[in-house]
């Protein structure tokens, strides 16, 4: 943990209401095919931005390698269907146009990121870049707590979503790195330790402190513990391996998921962009809008002074304001001093389960949007 004398720390006044532009066309990012979700943008060595997201199919899905397969249909099918693709675009706001596909489960039981390939994020440390994901295969021996009370399908979910773990990919470039030119583990970045977490770990978020450490902070469980629990690692590589440092956030008022971190060298502390999940509406004023929390030694975390990033909803450029379901899975694209350039988050205008949108403006009920900053 970072010890930072009390007379460097800086003010922290970091406010996005302030910075956050309205948002054109060219911002919204989505497929008429396929539900598009969690976006993370980086500026390439070309010049151009490049963006890494998740897709998965829209409809029903087919037997295949499991009788009870129908549960993955719709939305629900990015807990085994989720691929990670890639789009570029030459402004950092868009246009992006869809590429290829960068990771994909190919079904192999001997592996652990046997089907879903969810929750990029893109980094670049030193001469590398890296790209975090989440995956998952499938444990049939799992038991849980009150399976009695479980519905069979919900029973059958848990024992794909369960297993999820953290994973990183790595390659010189943007271009080896779509090209399938990485280095891959065989085994997982970070797993449940079993000892302070359990079941998964996932939504990584990782960047590098002061110190020069790198900070991994994921999202995990305690044991007979209803709520998800996030946790603070660090490492002296991007890569692992990756020791605990604590539980971060634990007070109900800042139960959050979604995190997007970084290190802001002018202010002189980490920043965590989030989805605010409580009902108590102290951190900000609605439940499921983005919120940014602070820490000055990466493992106590409170509000940071101006808490609300953005509640659910899109100011358009021509005027128009965008009521919204979900906004969350933020991204923060920053420059190198770790000042925010643009923010990036999943949306839907409606609840995706309910299929896509009759609103003009997009063609699909899903989709990536980037908030461009002042």
């Amino acid at each position: 943990m970072i010890n930072i004398p009390l007379h460097s720390q800086v003010q922290d006044d970091l406010d996005f209401q302030k910075l956050m532009k309205e948002v054109d066309s060219s911002g919204i990012f989505f497929s008429s095919e396929n539900y598009t979700w969690c976006s993370s943008v980086i500026k390439g060595e070309d010049g151009k931005y490049h963006m890494f997201y998740s897709r998965w199919s829209h409809g029903g899905k087919k037997e295949d390698d499991d009788s009870m397969n129908y549960i993955f249909n719709g939305f629900k099918g990015w807990c085994k269907y989720s691929e990670i693709a890639y789009a570029v675009s030459d402004k950092l706001n868009g246009p992006y146009k869809h590429v290829s596909t960068v990771l994909k489960g190919d079904g192999n039981p001997d592996r652990w990121d046997r089907f879903t390939m969810h929750n990029p994020q893109i980094r670049k440390f030193g001469d590398y870049y890296y790209l975090y994901y989440i995956s998952n295969s499938f444990d049939s021996s799992l038991q849980f707590k009150d399976e009695s009370k479980m519905s069979k399908d919900w029973k059958h979910w848990l024992k794909y979503n369960c297993t999820q773990k953290i994973g990183v990919i790595k390659a010189k470039s943007i271009a080896d790195l779509v090209n399938g030119k990485y280095e891959k583990p065989s085994a997982p970045l970070m797993v449940p330790d079993n000892i302070n977490t359990f079941e998964v770990a996932t939504n990584p978020t990782i960047t590098q402190g002061p110190d020069g450490k790198y900070y991994m902070m994921y999202k995990s469980r305690k044991p007979n513990v209803g709520n998800m629990t996030f946790w603070m690692a660090t490492s002296d590589k991007p890569d692992g391996p990756f020791k605990m440092l604590g539980e971060v956030f634990t007070s109900a008022e800042m139960a959050c998921e979604d995190p997007c971190m970084w290190y802001d060298k002018k202010r002189k502390r980490f920043y965590a962009a989030v989805k605010y999940y409580s009902n108590s509406k102290k951190l900000v004023p609605q439940f499921g809008a983005l919120a940014l929390i602070t820490s000055v030694d990466g493992l106590n975390w409170q509000a940071a002074a101006h808490p609300l990033i953005s509640l659910r909803e899109i100011q358009m450029k021509d005027g128009k304001k965008i009521e919204l379901a979900h906004l969350e899975r933020p991204f923060v694209v920053t420059d190198k001093n770790g000042q925010p350039l643009a923010l990036y988050a999943a949306a839907s205008i409606q609840e995706p389960s309910k299929g896509d949108s009759d609103h003009p403006a997009f063609e699909n009920n899903t989709f990536n949007v980037c908030f461009l900053l002042k």
